[in-house]
């Protein structure tokens, strides 16, 4: 009898497993497989057959999680496994039980630290179940929205809410990619909307999932990500050439990314004055980050602000903020703007080319934002296309008709045509 976890979901049996080791492949740390589960919604759970080819699965819109039950010691290795660990090396690996034509993996890998330091990022991956008939399934790297800056807000331990998106995406032929980012998950203070951290996570997923036999993964990829995962896309795109020079990264895609850091804390200032509160929550979380992080005090926020600064890194709810926070627009001191600055993309030439989906009614990220932004990496002379689109915030993938648009796009990059760009055009 096979053992069941809570809410009906199947057990993987642990099984061996033999590194697939080539000379451009490190191999694998632990040699182990844990057991696990993975759930579409908390109510129901399938288990594949060899009888489920990936071309057959429906993602199902009404299943708002992916429920990754991975024990918490998986996502705190030993000290000696986290200081030897080099960039994409898989340092754990545990496969759960996948919707129909699919399988799915909770990863752990080595990548490079804010300061440089070996570290560790948790992860998902998805892959189409069946081998592929050539010689790997491209890879779509997503990069997810803000979560919260605790451990228990990561993707892979609270669930993605996003698994509609990722589902279909494995279902079209596509090994996914799902990083939590540095620190989100795993030990260390999350480096919220910090791009070099960000960047790396993601190029760092992108070698892992090499590492996995498993999952048939070639080495072509195009980035994905909304939010804060449309400004790590565009780090990863940046970051490519020079960080992970062996991956051939075919585009970034950005939904409503906060482009240009300063432009968007000024207009959140702005906001605030107008009554908007709901938009300066995600700055107010950035700013109580940063502070930790690059040690700079907060004396454009007031105190119940800056008590909430403090507090929401311990948690995933960061809507407690009713009142406005600001005493002084955060761009006016200089050590803060030059953060703000250094962290905006834009800063660096890339060969990856760009598309930027900006919704013209976007309540958190200003759209002007982000038409700035892209402003900035075509002043350098990267290929980007701005895309504006009508809608909120989430409308890469609220809007039917952008999705279908964003992932003709994704198409078009495997498939070696040129991108557009619209740098130079009014």
């Amino acid at each position: 009898m096979v053992p069941t976890l809570r809410d009906g979901c199947q057990r993987v049996e642990a099984a061996a497993y033999t590194p697939h080791v080539t000379a451009a492949r490190i191999p694998i740390r632990f040699t182990r497989w844990l057991a696990g589960a993975v759930c579409l919604s908390v109510a129901a759970c399938t288990v594949p057959t060899a009888a489920s080819p990936a071309a057959s699965l429906t993602p199902d819109a009404s299943a708002a999680h992916l429920l990754f039950r991975a024990p918490t010691s998986f996502y705190y290795p030993a000290a000696d496994a986290v200081t030897g660990a080099a960039p994409g090396e898989l340092i754990d690996v545990l496969e759960m039980v996948a919707p129909p034509g699919m399988r799915a993996w909770t990863v752990m890998y080595g990548s490079t630290g804010l300061n440089g330091e070996p570290i560790v990022v948790s992860g998902m991956i998805l892959a189409p179940a069946d081998p592929p008939s050539g010689s790997g399934y491209p890879v779509v790297a997503w990069a997810h929205g803000t979560t919260g800056i605790a451990d228990s807000c990561a993707p892979s331990r609270a669930g993605s809410d996003r698994v509609a998106e990722l589902a279909e995406l494995a279902a079209a032929g596509y090994v996914v990619t799902a990083t939590d980012y540095e620190g989100l998950g795993t030990a260390g203070t999350h480096p919220y909307i910090i791009g070099i951290s960000e960047g790396r996570s993601v190029l760092d997923s992108i070698r892992a999932v090499q590492h996995l036999p498993q999952a048939h993964a070639a080495n072509e990829t195009v980035v994905v990500g909304l939010s804060q995962g449309g400004h790590a896309a565009l780090w990863a795109g940046q970051l490519a050439p020079a960080y992970a020079p062996e991956l051939d990264i075919r585009g970034a895609l950005a939904g409503s990314p906060p482009a240009d850091l300063s432009a968007w804390a000024s207009w959140t200032f702005d906001a605030a004055a107008s009554g908007q509160i709901g938009a300066t929550r995600p700055a107010v979380l950035l700013f109580g980050v940063w502070s930790e992080i690059y040690g700079l005090p907060l004396p454009f926020l007031t105190d119940r602000a800056q008590e909430i600064a403090a507090t929401v890194r311990d948690g995933c709810d960061f809507s407690g903020l009713s009142a406005n926070p600001y005493v002084s627009d955060p761009t006016l001191i200089p050590e803060w703007n030059q953060r703000l600055l250094e962290n905006s993309p834009g800063a660096a030439r890339t060969r990856v080319p760009f598309l930027v989906v900006a919704p013209s009614d976007d309540q958190l990220v200003w759209y002007e934002s982000q038409v700035a932004g892209v402003g900035a990496m075509c002043a350098i002379g990267d290929t980007v296309e701005l895309r504006t689109v009508s809608g909120g915030h989430d409308a890469l993938l609220a809007s039917p008709s952008v999705w279908r648009a964003a992932q003709e796009w994704i198409t078009a990059r495997f498939a070696g045509e040129a991108a557009t760009s619209t740098c130079g055009f009014k």
